[in-house]
């Protein structure tokens, strides 16, 4: 009876771990893309942005070339994981956890730019 009684409790373990998996793989978009201008000196901030912990995170900007663009990731508790500036910045980070991440666009310059951002 015992023996019977701590299978049911391991199938049933196994199938909740399997359910959660599962339900948190298809609740993280593949892709998020937008074209935005930011303004002179100006800031977009993009929040929150969902990453897994399975693969790196990628954030990717392709800037007019008018000013450089930093691009700053923030986690959920608000530390900063990585910034890059540059005409067309590009970042790379490993999330500990499936969260979600704010991306900041800075403009650097004194005009505006448009950009294109990507996430993997």
């Amino acid at each position: 009876m015992l023996k019977k009684v701590i299978s049911t409790v391991f199938l049933a373990a196994i199938l909740a771990a399997l359910t959660t998996s599962t339900l948190s793989a298809r609740a993280i978009p593949d892709t998020y893309r937008d074209t935005a201008t930011v303004e002179p000196y100006g800031t977009i901030t993009y929040r929150p942005i969902l990453f897994t912990n399975n693969d790196d995170g990628v954030v990717s900007i392709t800037g007019g070339g008018s000013t450089k663009l930093d691009v700053a990731v923030y986690d959920e508790r608000g530390n900063l994981v990585i910034h890059y500036t540059g005409y067309s910045p590009y970042v790379t980070f490993r999330p500990y956890w499936v969260q979600g991440m704010v991306i900041k666009v800075r403009n650097l310059g004194g005009v505006s730019n448009t950009f294109s951002m990507r996430t993997n």
